[in-house]
């Protein structure tokens, strides 16, 4: 990659940083937005991102919760199936096109992070993670949760109590 596209190189390698690594950008600061601001732009981004993400992931939980009340997995069961497997499917609209897809629990697993995070920070930011949630069609993000949690053990996800 680095020497057949170098500039997709550099971006995964500046994605990978945790600082804002930016050196061949003349006079970038170190710094990000004032006030943690979101650029209209990236708002426009996550309408796109909200329309995909939020009616699949919803129906997804739907399925999971009712999949959960009826087989009861001990903890500790993987809750991720052999490769192209899955427990069932789903069916929802995006964008007013009826669309089938394999429920895939990893994508709750990572929900639950956003949620871990949201719920421990403290109420003025959440008021602003609300407000930016709200204005992007992504409000619903907070409130799709499974019944059970979800959690790593070698390297894969299980059940949790």
């Amino acid at each position: 990659m680095k020497k057949r596209a170098p500039r997709v190189y550099r971006w995964v390698e500046r994605m990978n940083r945790a600082d804002k690594d930016a050196s061949e950008y003349f006079d970038r600061g170190t710094d990000f937005l004032p006030n943690d601001e979101i650029p209209d732009t990236l708002q426009s981004v996550l309408r796109v991102v909200a329309q995909d993400f939020i009616p699949e992931t919803a129906a997804s939980a739907d399925f999971l919760n009712f999949w959960l009340s009826q087989n009861k997995p001990e903890a500790g069961t993987p809750a991720v199936f052999r490769l192209g497997a899955s427990i069932g499917s789903i069916d929802f609209q995006v964008r007013a096109q009826a669309i089938k897809a394999l429920v895939v629990p990893y994508r709750h697993f990572q929900l639950q992070r956003i949620h871990r995070v949201f719920d421990e920070s403290e109420t003025q930011v959440q008021g602003r993670v609300n407000r930016l949630l709200s204005s992007c069609g992504m409000a619903d993000v907070l409130n799709i949760k499974l019944q059970r949690q979800i959690g790593r053990l070698d390297n894969l996800e299980v059940w949790l109590d």
